[in-house]
């Protein structure tokens, strides 16, 4: 089995931090324009959402592949002096995951006879941005960047103390 290595979790941890990143400026957006009416031409803003993908699906074997063992031995009444497996067992990362922002379609109606842009009965069409969601949204996000950053710093400490060595 093959060891990725310290870059390997490096790379991992910096695509984390920028899909963070990406996140929280989706979500600053959304909070910005939660209550924005539509404009000129009725148009009104959507609510975005960052949308994980992975490019490649990581291919592992089977869990019966990986216990699958030949025993060799000299004599069917020895112990086993060397345990083998039928072959490397070969585990491929994916590349890191890829993140895209989509567009949630939708509308609220909110109650404003007052407004320009109110419709016969009083009602104004509105984002579909809920500000209390966003905001647990931003906060959880947060805390992921900050968890990325502790292992990026210990990755960082673990190959200085390994140039130590």
């Amino acid at each position: 089995m093959g060891v990725n290595g310290i870059f390997t979790a490096i790379r991992w941890t910096l695509s984390g931090l920028n899909n963070q990143v990406k996140k929280m400026d989706v979500i600053s957006e959304n909070i910005a324009n939660a209550e924005r009416a539509p404009d000129e031409n009725g148009k009104i803003y959507h609510k975005k959402l960052v949308v994980q993908e992975r490019g490649k699906i990581p291919r592992r074997p089977d869990f019966l592949n990986q216990l699958s063992m030949k025993l060799r031995k000299s004599s069917k009444d020895h112990l086993p002096s060397m345990i083998e497996t039928d072959g490397p067992i070969k585990t491929k990362l994916s590349d890191p995951i890829e993140t895209k922002v989509v567009e949630v379609k939708g509308e609220k109606l909110v109650y404003n006879p007052g407004h320009p842009r109110a419709d016969e009965n009083g009602y104004v069409r509105m984002p579909n941005v809920n500000v209390v969601e966003e905001m647990v949204d931003l906060i959880s996000t947060s805390r992921t960047y900050e968890a990325n950053v502790t292992v990026l710093d210990a990755a960082k400490k673990m190959a200085k103390n390994a140039l130590n060595i």
